[in-house]
């Protein structure tokens, strides 16, 4: 990943995620039980997830791995947590920001207005 695709607003198609997409958007609308602040989020491999708790649980996942700085495991341990290939919470922040690219999509602002017309 490029640091100018980290810094920039730019607009991600719905389900075009490589680790996170909005989840069933269509049939929640349908049902009438659509969040737009708080959609339903599948991280791939780790499961489905409202947004809001996936914000927590990063949270809870980056105070828990702070707090055990200050010796040489912590350090090894915070390393291994984000910057290993199979780590969760880098997946999970990765999604997180690939969610909010959604989130700013064309697709996804429409399909908002629409169930706020209903």
């Amino acid at each position: 990943m490029k640091l100018m695709d980290l810094i920039s607003e730019s607009k991600m198609a719905i389900g075009k995620g490589k680790y996170a997409n909005l989840y069933k958007v269509k049939e929640d609308i349908k049902d009438g039980k659509f969040d737009p602040k708080n959609p339903q989020v599948h991280l791939t491999g780790l499961g489905v997830y409202n947004l809001k708790t996936l914000e927590k649980v990063i949270k809870k996942d980056l105070v828990s791995r702070a707090n055990d700085l200050g010796y040489e495991s912590g350090a090894k341990n915070l390393n291994y947590v984000l910057f290993t290939k199979y780590a969760t919470l880098g997946s999970k922040i990765q999604g997180l920001w690939e969610v909010y690219q959604q989130m700013n999509s064309p697709q996804y602002k429409r399909a908002v207005t629409m169930y706020k017309r209903r």
